[in-house]
């Protein structure tokens, strides 16, 4: 793979790196994945990689996955810097997709009980992806609103019913 160096690698090519990256990880480990890229969304195209034994790529928590994307990341980084045309996030077994639709749903809910107490809601901390996904749908949402407070690593979002 050419990649021109006064532009950066295109979202093609650095999907294509991804991957690369990744399969080198699961084929050192004896797993065999299969990739699936899912359509820009946000700017961003999601990689999900599945496969037998996945979980071990996961981790508890989430924590592999989330540190294999953050590794991703970072050989994009120095394969030339990112394009304009997007971003890539891994995603080990789809859990990334899962955890973001459960915390959209739970941001619904709290969201609701801010607006009905009309009070404001702290959110536990969590890390940038995900304060990005509560952000995201509370920004849908009408008579509420959000906002983040605190220092990583305890940065937390705070929601707020909007005053009449």
């Amino acid at each position: 793979m050419t990649i021109d160096q006064n532009r950066g690698p295109s979202l093609l090519e650095q999907a294509d790196l991804a991957e690369a990256f990744v399969r080198g990880i699961t084929e050192s480990l004896g797993i065999v994945v299969t990739f699936k890229r899912h359509d820009l969304e946000n700017g961003i195209m999601r990689i999900e990689a599945n496969g037998d034994g996945i979980g071990i790529l996961i981790g508890r928590r989430g924590g592999t996955a989330q540190a294999i994307d953050e590794l991703v990341r970072t050989v994009l980084q120095r394969s030339g810097g990112t394009t304009r045309e997007g971003k890539i996030r891994m995603d080990m077994g789809g859990v990334r997709a899962r955890r973001a639709s459960a915390l959209a749903e739970f941001t619904r809910k709290v969201a609701e009980e801010s607006i009905e107490t009309r009070s404001e809601i702290a959110l536990e901390p969590m890390n940038r992806m995900d304060r990005k996904i509560v952000h995201d749908v509370v920004s849908k949402l009408s008579n509420v609103e959000s906002r983040s407070e605190g220092e990583d690593p305890h940065r937390r979002v705070i929601i707020a019913a909007v005053p009449d």
